[in-house]
């Protein structure tokens, strides 16, 4: 059996979390801690999503190549809907779970599921210990580290929310232009480091100074806010809506070349020309009619900076906006002439 500590300085290194303020940070360092204190073969930890039933792995005590991880996925498909507990053990992994030739050895003889919860902010992820010896000790140290850990996952938690404010537009209820600039780098960065293609949708709202002028100001923002509900109900959970700033917004779609952006483009249109907008708000009976006129650009297609890509998908809906309106217009591809 492994040593266990059984005389431990439990607050000096609940200290080591502590002084973390970001989540992920955190769990690698109760993720350390843990493996530490029980002796556990192997520990992962996985962070909960707005949908707590989506886990992402953030950790591992294994090496990435480790063929073990797809087998602890495979535990956490299995034992989700028991998860929600304070502590589940399993005793092994055992052959209906997992083979030895995919565990890669001997399957350990038990293993542990703690959820990490915060004291006020409840569930924000998991985690995994395998192949824990059969240890009182061992068991008191961890549920002591998830239990005194509370506070600090509430504190990230704080973090979180107040980056979220910072990157939030406060009118339209969606990502503000600031937030826009740092993630279209990051994103064409990552489609290029992984050869997958992306895109982006702009558009700009034909008739807002309309509703401004004839109905005031704040039932102008009022719609902005309306626009933003009904296109982020046509889009992905991992496709960001940007109000780029005015009446222009900005879509980005990760791993999607120009004609599934126009699909999406085409849903969207459909939803803000569809249904009158501040109904029961304006003296119109009826709401106002709203419509928008879109550009799309593509990466690598039409685009390989980001810088290029705004353009691109701009020039794109100024050919709309300049003409028919409610309509959408896919940019030129790189090296054409000027799709002006």
């Amino acid at each position: 059996m492994k040593n266990v500590h059984s005389n431990l300085d439990i607050p000096r290194c609940l200290l080591k979390v502590y002084r973390h303020l970001d989540l992920s940070d955190q769990f690698r360092e109760i993720l350390t801690l843990a493996v530490a204190w029980t002796g556990a073969d192997a520990g992962y930890v996985f962070r909960a999503g707005e949908d707590p039933e989506i886990l992402k792995r953030t950790d591992s005590s294994l090496p990435k190549p480790d063929p073990r991880h797809e087998a602890v996925n495979d535990i956490l498909r299995r034992q989700l809907p028991a998860l929600d507990r304070p502590e589940v053990v399993l005793e092994g992994l055992g052959p209906a779970v997992v083979s030895e030739e995919a565990w890669g050895g001997p399957l350990p003889a038990w293993s542990v599921v703690v959820p990490l919860r915060g004291e006020q902010s409840g569930m924000a992820g998991l985690l995994l210990l395998a192949g824990v010896p059969e240890d009182p000790a061992g068991r008191e140290n961890l549920h002591a580290l998830v239990a005194g850990c509370k506070d600090a996952v509430d504190s990230a938690r704080q973090v979180e929310e107040m980056r979220e404010l910072i990157i939030q537009d406060d009118t339209a209820s969606c990502y503000n232009r600031r937030h826009f600039e740092a993630s279209l780098p990051e994103e064409m960065a990552r489609a290029a480091r992984f050869g997958a293609p992306l895109s982006m949708i702009f558009f700009d709202m034909d008739n807002l100074k309309r509703v401004n002028t004839e109905h005031g100001h704040a039932m102008g923002s009022r719609s902005l806010y309306e626009v933003s509900l009904r296109v982020r109900s046509k889009i992905r959970k991992f496709d960001k809506l940007f109000r780029f700033g005015g009446d222009e917004f900005c879509i980005i779609l990760p791993e999607t070349e120009w004609h599934g952006a126009l699909e999406v483009a085409e849903r969207v249109r459909e939803a803000i020309a569809g249904r009158k907008f501040l109904v029961g708000l304006i003296s119109e009976p009826d709401g106002a009619s709203m419509t928008a006129s879109m550009g799309i650009a593509s990466y690598p297609l039409h685009a390989r900076t980001p810088e290029d890509m705004v353009v691109r998908a701009d020039r794109a809906m100024q050919r709309i906006k300049t003409g028919t309106k409610n309509s959408i217009a896919i940019a030129e591809i790189q090296g054409d002439e000027d799709d002006g």
